[in-house]
């Protein structure tokens, strides 16, 4: 049954001891960078609601019905206390079409229907609400609301529309006293232990929210993902909401392998001795020293490349924040191909990536052979990959047009983007490296693309699209992919008739 006060996650983490009331008519911003976690809060959100028995409306525009059933599969609800919204799917059909009520005419008619759509399930709510109280029974008017997120609402529907439809939904979340929580994808940024400055800039996204609909929110809720002794951690913070006093200090949380979320009380004194983050669950122990029992091994293999007196070298010494190419050859592990030929391909490829004008003109980058291609950093600017790509395609498509396909000494690629947080660390060599989840990701795109794709993931495709209107009738968002470790990432590609591949990956079929 509903408890007595709306809660949001971590409530009683987030708030000065004591300073706990009704959250209900409390709408709430929630910003973070890309895979910060800000999806499986409000995941956690919604079901921690559905079990309290609260009616729960999610506006996804990037989910389709499937995958959204496939989230909430465990929850076990009556179908009628979950609403779930996608306004890109929805027909679009004539102003005042559809619903009980007069849909805006000065509005995306997608948007209206979704606004109209989601009002008469409010009404419908509040009826069945009358009549539990007109039989004296207990009140579940409850009401939950999630947007996630705003930053993509933004990209595949016009600003104005987009504003209008937020505005007049704040209205109808406030005469039902909803608590509903909004996302914001800021740029991709991460904090270090010892320095507060910031390695981008906020997105234009970021911007709009910030100057146009800043009077909409109650409070602002931000994730930040911050370099902490060798160890990315999740800290989350509450900045005000009504009457509740927050508190001043960052709230570190994790996300387990099932997606719920732990927050880390601060009397945690078993710290690994590898990642030097607390140790929540059973720890396995070598040599007196404590580890996650998944980081044992990876001190036992460390300890064997480089000995246990430099297993701190191995370590991480700078984290930065990149944008990621990563392209490997297409077939190369054909057992027909003799190993001189595939050595012919790899370096016909490392020569024209070398050559191409987006690679030569960027100092502020780091570079990393796999063998059968190349992951390159871009440490500045989000469009030197989508640029690298593009050049690499035209250069290849050429070549390609004189190479023979019966010889084999044609090239084909593809292609995975992404931006996120590295390590710089220092290899058996003393030579700089990278490694962390940007180029993980990156590497996680390119693997879903067959030859000629160029795939992107959701928040640099996101950046991309927000800076210049030409990546809008390029990049195409081709829907949402579960990568390893369940987590769902946003796949977008990038193609015209110069370059890229307009087909659907075969893995998303």
């Amino acid at each position: 049954m509903p408890s007595g006060n709306s809660q949001i996650p971590g409530l009683s983490h987030l708030t000065a001891k004591g300073s706990l009331s009704d959250l209900r008519d409390t709408i709430l911003l929630l910003k973070g960078a890309p895979g910060s976690g800000k999806s499986v809060y409000c995941r956690l959100f919604i079901a921690d609601g559905l079990h309290e028995g609260v009616k729960c409306v999610y506006l996804n525009s990037s989910l389709t019905d499937k995958q959204f059933r496939n989230l909430f599969s465990d929850s076990h609800v009556a179908a009628n206390n979950l609403k779930f919204v996608n306004p890109y799917l929805r027909k679009s059909l004539s102003v005042g079409s559809s619903g009980s009520g007069q849909m805006d005419s000065q509005m995306d008619p997608k948007l209206a229907q979704s606004l109209q759509e989601i009002r008469d399930t409010l009404s419908e709510w509040g009826s069945d609400t009358d009549t539990t109280k007109e039989n004296n029974q207990e009140d579940l008017s409850r009401v939950y609301f999630v947007i996630d997120s705003l930053t993509h609402l933004l990209t595949i529907f016009k600003e104005d529309d987009v504003l209008r439809f937020v505005n007049a939904l704040s209205f109808a979340l406030r005469e039902v006293e909803a608590t509903a929580i909004f996302t914001l994808t800021t740029a991709s940024s991460t904090f270090s232990s010892s320095s507060t400055s910031t390695l981008s800039q906020s997105s234009s996204s970021d911007e709009i929210v910030s100057t146009r609909l800043s009077s909409l929110f109650d409070g602002v809720l931000e994730i930040r993902l911050e370099e902490n002794h060798g160890k990315f951690q999740r800290k989350i913070k509450l900045t005000s909401s009504g009457g509740i006093s927050p508190k001043l200090t960052w709230t570190n949380f994790e996300i387990d392998g099932k997606g719920m979320i732990k927050f880390i009380t601060d009397n945690q004194s078993l710290i690994c001795s590898l990642c030097k983050a607390p140790i929540l669950d059973q720890p396995k122990f070598y040599s007196d020293l404590a580890f996650h029992a998944k980081h044992l091994d990876i001190y036992m293999k460390l300890a064997g490349a480089y000995g246990k007196s430099r297993i701190a070298d191995v370590g991480p010494s700078t984290v930065v924040n990149a944008n990621f190419f990563f392209v490997d050859i297409v077939g190369l592990s054909d057992p027909s191909l003799s190993v001189r030929r595939q050595i012919e391909k790899i370096e016909v490829l490392n020569n024209f990536i070398s050559s191409c004008f987006a690679f030569k003109k960027t100092s502020e980058k780091k570079v990393l052979p796999t063998g059968d291609g190349m992951a390159v950093g871009f440490m500045q600017s989000p469009e030197m990959p989508l640029q690298l790509s593009i050049e690499l395609h035209k250069r290849l498509r050429e070549y390609n047009q004189r190479a023979s396909k019966e010889d084999a000494t044609d090239v084909g690629v593809r292609i995975g983007l992404a931006s996120g947080p590295v390590f710089i660390v220092n290899d058996v060599n003393n030579n700089q490296n990278i490694w962390g989840p940007g180029i993980i990701l990156a590497r996680r795109v390119m693997d879903v693309g067959d030859g000629g794709h160029i795939l992107i993931e959701g928040g640099l495709a996101e950046s991309l699209t927000s800076l210049e209107d030409k990546y809008r009738s390029t990049i195409k968002f081709l829907g949402n992919y579960q990568i390893k470790h369940g987590q769902v990432i946003k796949m977008y590609s990038a193609y015209s008739d110069e370059f890229g591949n307009p087909a659907r990956p075969v893995k998303l079929n």
